[in-house]
């Protein structure tokens, strides 16, 4: 599932649990299609485009994005293939589907989740 960022507004984090945390992940950098900033893939990896500092607020915002990709394909409410998403008792057609839309259910819960999981993955509770 492909992230599109305009620009992050979250909090800076310590960077020692930021580091362990991105250590703990299988994150992959790679380029990516034009304005896709990170993918989730099935197998819990996920892809972050090689423009991108993962530990910058662009890169830590777009890991929690992914995450609750994540989240949703183990509950069981998100699958994709070549040519289809899954997403709860539907199947929605790839092709000229514009994969990072807020307008897309599995998108709308990320983007509505993206500020707490960064929270919880990247701001150490004092």
């Amino acid at each position: 599932m492909g992230f599109k960022l305009s620009q992050p507004n979250f909090h800076n984090s310590d960077q020692e649990n930021v580091n362990e945390v991105i250590r703990s992940l299988d994150i992959q950098q790679k380029p990516l299609d034009e304005d896709v900033i990170a993918e989730a893939n099935n197998d819990g990896s996920m892809y972050i485009d090689d423009d991108v500092n993962i530990y910058s607020e662009e890169g830590k915002a777009a890991i929690a994005h992914e995450q609750v990709h994540h989240d949703q394909m183990k509950r069981g409410d998100l699958n994709y293939d070549e040519d289809f998403v899954y997403w709860k008792d539907t199947v929605y057609p790839r092709e000229g589907m514009n994969e990072g839309s807020e307008n897309l259910a599995w998108e709308k819960e990320a983007y509505d989740k993206e500020k707490d999981v960064f929270n919880r993955m990247f701001i150490k509770n004092k």
